[in-house]
């Protein structure tokens, strides 16, 4: 991600609206926002992420928000409901492809549309935040299928926006 990189300050009363916006959507990220007192809306060559402090949160998606890999892998595993996917599954993730029920060998309880994680097989690491396709119950019986809608990877443009903003913020 090479072009230009663009952020604009949030107002305090747009900075509280999304704080609660975290506190209810995603709450298991409410820690890592809660004592910023400044945020800052990120573009550039058409993706936007939401920042806290130096911290990238949020990414806007379509018209969904959901959480960057970073915050997520901030905030732990047990921040949002997640996947564990086998060694196999990892370089096709990688690659943006979504994730496939016979790659997983583990979930945590979620239903249809829920945002999840997708973490490596030593859960070490997040490499996506998806869109469940079925509930985690029918994954694990049902076997096949597209299992989870890969939203943001691990390399993808709202990842790499996210380490650029980190960077350019850290060296002022």
């Amino acid at each position: 991600m090479s072009g230009s990189l663009r952020y604009y300050p949030l107002r305090k009363k747009d900075l509280n609206k999304l704080k609660e916006l975290i506190r209810e959507k995603f709450p298991g990220l409410s820690k890592l926002v809660e004592e910023c007192k400044v945020g800052y809306k990120v573009v550039s060559e058409g993706v936007t992420v939401i920042a806290f402090s130096d911290l990238p949160v949020l990414a806007y998606v379509d018209s969904d928000m959901i959480p960057t890999l970073v915050a997520v892998k901030l905030s732990g595993i047990d921040c949002l409901p997640h996947a564990v996917v086998d060694e196999g599954a990892v370089k096709h993730l990688l690659n943006g492809a979504d994730v496939m029920a016979p790659g997983i060998v583990e979930v945590t309880e979620f239903h249809m549309g829920d945002v999840v994680s997708v973490w490596n097989p030593n859960k070490s690491a997040p490499l996506v935040v998806g869109k469940a396709l079925m509930p985690s119950s029918e994954i694990m019986t049902k076997r096949r299928g597209r299992a989870i809608e890969n939203l943001h990877y691990a390399g993808d443009k709202i990842w790499k926006l996210s380490l650029q903003f980190i960077q350019q913020v850290r060296s002022k």
